[in-house]
């Protein structure tokens, strides 16, 4: 439409005058008008946008070059159309999600498939809502940045989807069921598809139910596991190859947090595989192993019994354990009158032993350290008379004390 002009005389100069004639100029200036926008000029340009955003969640190919949709949006918005354009957006996005997940109700009863199609589900959606706003990214960055508590059109997008997720719920717990399933499946030694795991479980974070919607029941589900098994592998395995599947699982468990699972789950998924397979079975540890590794000598065992223990502030068990053995051994040497004449010797073989334990075994721990200490001394009492050769007697007693010899 071509614009109307509107000449005014804006200046009228005299410029002279002669006999009975006067000389003037005048000066107009031209004023555009406002333009007038087509009829139906919001609802014709909506359609065209509409038609796009329909052929990219049907992946459909579109007849109208991105430059237009661009300067369509563009237009909406210099015309203060954002706002509506803002709201027919929303409601088409929300119709096709909508169909997307109802479209995974009823689906295949193998659980791998159906994650898989959930999968394919989720990644279509984000391609499709990084198409629609990379189309409307004007609209993003005006009306969007400039009106309070209005979500972008990603973020509008994700509410969308999780809104559905949740209205299709036979779809969401069918997805959280067969993920733990995954998970268990992997835990009994199966292969499994990680790359699928982390998938989905990023698509639970995105959406902001992953902690309520999968942590929880999947941490649940996780202390059963480990409660029965921790009773298990107790009744069928001896301790140091019990206290080697422990360190194994939570191995494990810690790997399942680098591979798929959210960051912020490690530290209660393994306090809770520590607490189902440690701590409830602590003292079972002790009374069963603790006296047959020490007396083979098991420096390895000893240590990661040591290191377990201290993951669940279980030491102090660990170091009574420690002085009613050294009491109890050291016991059978200084109170057995027969062998007087060869006390002295194994007393120190076996301090010996202690110490190589106590600095390979127990990094040297100084409740340790004194608890040995205060045993021997506890020993040494016993026999107070005849038991130690005068001679000898306070260099013995000095080095099993621990104590530098002068």
């Amino acid at each position: 439409m071509c614009p109307i002009f509107f000449l005014f005389p804006s200046v009228l100069n005299i410029l002279g005058q002669g006999p009975g004639i006067i000389y003037l100029t005048i000066t107009f200036h031209i004023l555009e008008a406002k333009p007038t926008l087509p009829t139906n000029f919001e609802e014709n340009t909506w359609a065209t946008l509409k038609s796009s955003i329909s052929a990219i969640f049907l992946k459909q190919p579109d007849a109208c070059d991105l430059e237009k949709l661009y300067q369509a949006v563009n237009d909406l918005c210099l015309h203060k159309m954002g706002g509506s354009l803002y709201k027919r957006i929303e409601k088409e996005c929300e119709a096709h999600i909508s169909t997307a997940l109802q479209c995974l109700v009823g689906q295949s009863e193998d659980l791998v498939v159906f994650l898989s199609l959930v999968e394919k589900c989720w990644q279509d959606f984000c391609d499709q809502m990084l198409m629609i706003r990379g189309i409307a990214l004007y609209l993003d960055r005006t009306y969007v940045k400039q009106t309070p508590n209005v979500r972008s059109l990603w973020d509008m997008g994700l509410q969308l989807f999780r809104k559905h997720l949740s209205l299709a719920a036979e779809v969401e717990h069918k997805t959280v069921f067969g993920l733990l399933k995954m998970i268990e499946s992997e835990r009994l030694g199966e292969a499994v598809d990680r790359t699928l795991l982390n998938h989905l479980l990023k698509m639970f974070t995105a959406l902001g139910i992953y902690s309520e919607s999968f942590e929880k029941p999947f941490l649940e589900r996780t202390s059963e596991f480990y409660a029965a098994e921790g009773v298990k592998y107790m009744q069928q395995s001896d301790v140091p190859d019990y206290l080697k599947h422990v360190e194994m699982r939570l191995h494990e468990e810690h790997e399942r947090c680098l591979l798929y699972l959210d960051t912020n789950t490690r530290k209660p998924l393994v306090a809770t595989a520590e607490r189902q397979l440690l701590e409830r079975h602590i003292s079972a540890i002790s009374d069963k192993g603790f006296m047959m590794l020490m007396d083979g000598n098991r420096i390895e065992d000893l240590q990661r019994m040591y290191l377990l223990f201290s993951r669940v502030n279980a030491l102090e068990s660990l170091r009574q354990a420690l002085s009613s053995y050294i009491r109890r051994t050291g016991q059978g040497i200084v109170m057995d009158e027969e062998k007087d004449k060869d006390m002295v010797s194994c007393l120190l073989e076996f301090k010996a032993s202690l110490d190589t334990i106590l600095e390979e075994s127990f990094s040297r721990n100084e409740a340790f350290c004194n608890t040995t200490k205060d045993a021997f001394e506890h020993l040494i009492n016993l026999r107070q008379e005849g038991k130690l050769p005068m001679d000898l007697g306070v260099d013995i007693v000095l080095l099993l004390l621990g104590r530098k010899v002068l």
